[in-house]
């Protein structure tokens, strides 16, 4: 496993982070004096899905997988997660998926059929190439086969908070951890009304994305989903673009796989990432054929990597040379030197903050 310490005098750690609570006999729990959350951005492929680690309990953002191989592995993945956390009883507190598209939801029957799952929240589309999980959850729910809370955001609903906060309740937020209580807000959620987007945007699922952001003492996470241009300006209008606003963010996942159309200069003027994670495929998937391929896509974009590049000061140890695209289908050797990381290149990632905003990156190449 290779490491990369992203503040300097950050004590490294060796191996996997440990669980942050020690099970006593009798059942009582002990928390470690410096406790963590980590952020596991899983090598789904073209897809993703990021499982949030807790002392208390987890949740997981999005269940894309690109094919059957990346399912197996995510599924083994989670079984690895709860074998170390026997703490959690293989259950996650809830599945939030940012829309309906197959890359985010691929996985979502599979995984609520093989772990407990306590809520799951979407924006509430029941159309999109990713609907069949989605729908099928709800009908099981609605037919009492799961007892699954199931709330859906509208973005009504968050702009109905008075103070732009973001919206949060003990279903969104639903862990109450003693040592350290990590927030979960939701910023952004479906638009029932066209809010003045050129033609085509309204209809595109990605612009109804749900924006999650999550705080763990002064460390905080910033999960974008697909969001595209026409929505990010709307999203930067409303919560503004000053350094420690609700969308300044220590860790960014990277919007729409690091495409060319949904990451933009006011964007990460507002967010000041310190770490940024692209959840993509392999540069070569789709090389011998394909339509919905990182190779097809030309995902990630060279211009998003500049211009994340622009936009940090915090650098990997050591730098790597990755294939960028130019455009679709053409692909380029680039030496990253700033803290950018993605699944393609890195394979999962895992990143670790503490409350006091130490934040330690692991990666598995």
């Amino acid at each position: 496993m290779k490491m990369s310490v992203i503040r300097p005098g950050l004590v490294r750690l060796l191996g996997l982070v440990a669980a942050a609570v020690l099970l006593l006999s009798g059942g009582a729990v002990l928390t470690q004096p410096n406790p963590a959350m980590t952020a596991h951005f899983i090598d789904v492929g073209q897809a993703h899905a990021t499982l949030l680690e807790f002392s208390c309990g987890a949740m997981l953002i999005d269940a894309g997988t690109q094919d059957d191989a990346h399912e197996t592995a995510l599924l083994g993945y989670l079984d690895a997660f709860f074998a170390r956390r026997t703490d959690l009883n293989r259950t996650l507190k809830s599945i939030l998926i940012t829309h309906n598209h197959l890359d985010h939801t691929r996985s979502l029957q599979r995984l609520v059929e093989t772990f407990t799952v306590e809520r799951y929240i979407d924006n509430g589309f029941t159309t999109g190439s990713g609907r069949f999980g989605p729908n099928w959850l709800r009908g099981e729910v609605k037919a009492g086969r799961r007892k699954i809370v199931v709330r859906d955001i509208p973005d009504t609903a968050v702009e109905a908070v008075a103070d732009k906060r973001g919206l949060t309740d003990s279903d969104i937020d639903p862990l109450g951890c003693p040592d350290r209580d990590p927030g979960v807000r939701i910023l952004e959620g479906r638009f029932d009304e066209n809010p003045g987007w050129p033609e085509g945007e309204f209809e595109n699922q990605n612009n109804h994305s749900v924006i999650t952001r999550i705080d763990y003492g002064t460390a905080s996470f910033l999960f974008m989903g697909d969001l595209e241009e026409a929505a990010i300006e709307l999203l930067v209008d409303y919560y503004g673009d000053q350094p420690g606003g609700m969308l300044d963010a220590d860790v960014l996942q990277v919007g729409h796989h690091g495409s060319q159309n949904a990451t933009t200069a006011e964007l990460l003027d507002a967010v000041t990432p310190r770490v940024a994670l692209i959840p993509v495929g392999e540069w070569t998937f789709g090389q011998s054929g394909g339509t919905f391929t990182t190779f097809a896509f030309g995902h990630p974009r060279q211009t998003t990597v500049n211009l994340l590049a622009q936009h940090m000061t915090r650098r990997r140890t050591p730098s790597k040379s990755v294939r960028v695209a130019e455009k679709a289908r053409q692909f380029r050797n680039q030496t990253v030197t700033k803290a950018i990381y993605a699944t393609g290149w890195d394979g999962t990632v895992r990143v670790v903050a503490r409350a006091s905003n130490d934040i330690t990156v692991y990666r598995e190449r």
